[in-house]
């Protein structure tokens, strides 16, 4: 067996010669790699597929999608205000409608059910005796509703220079009561008979009861 200082021309050599040609294709490898990468990076940048690009694409379809989006809230917002005119307007000729109808009902009503000449008599202690007309057709609906509480007119006075103020006089009562005609002669007279129940129940004899005030009465 030959010792290592034996030949110069042993092992070494040939080590040697495989380190390089190792190292020769290591290079060419990593040469290869590099270029390969260069040419990926180059054609990333001509088809716009960098961070960069990316980015901007992203940046893109964002606006694109907010574009759509507040297209789409406009597209709503127009519908419901659409729908809320039609229904306002639709809303407006029915109420009108509604009311023509609801009219017409109380003027019929009133002109067949509601007297306009009053039966009882009327005392005027105004200078002339001038009884409007207006005045009339207050007492006789007072007449006609005081049927509905099972109360009895006996007759009205026109108090002196009172041009809205009425006096009435219920039959079995001594006591009367103070009316108005700015009023509605049905809620006077339920008022009137409210405090007739009162009075009775309290054994008070007052000389009149004013109701001219909605929801306050008093007596004297």
């Amino acid at each position: 067996m030959k010792q290592w200082g034996g030949d110069q021309n042993y092992r070494p050599e040939k080590r040697r010669s495989d380190k390089k040609k190792r190292r020769a294709r290591d290079f060419d490898a990593q040469a290869s790699k590099e270029a390969a990468t260069k040419v990926s990076t180059e054609r990333d940048f001509r088809v716009g597929r960098t961070i960069a690009g990316a980015t901007n694409n992203a940046r893109k379809r964002n606006l694109e999608h907010i574009a759509a989006r507040k297209k789409k809230q406009r597209r709503n917002a127009i519908i419901v205000l659409v729908l809320l005119i039609a229904v306002g307007v639709v809303s407006v000729f029915i109420g009108k409608y509604i009311n023509e109808k609801l009219a017409e009902r109380e003027v019929q009503a009133n002109t067949v059910t509601t007297p306009t000449e009053p039966t009882v008599p009327i005392v005027d202690e105004n200078v002339g005796n001038n009884i409007s007309k207006r005045m009339k057709i207050f007492v006789a609906r007072l007449e006609d509703d005081a049927k509905d509480y099972k109360v009895k007119i006996d007759h009205v006075v026109l108090p002196y220079q009172k041009a809205r103020e009425v006096l009435v006089y219920f039959v079995g009562r001594k006591e009367y009561y103070k009316m108005t005609t700015d009023r509605g002669s049905t809620v006077q007279i339920e008022d009137a008979e409210r405090m007739m129940r009162y009075l009775d129940q309290k054994s008070l004899k007052p000389k009149y009861v004013d109701i001219r005030i909605e929801g306050k009465a008093y007596y004297k």
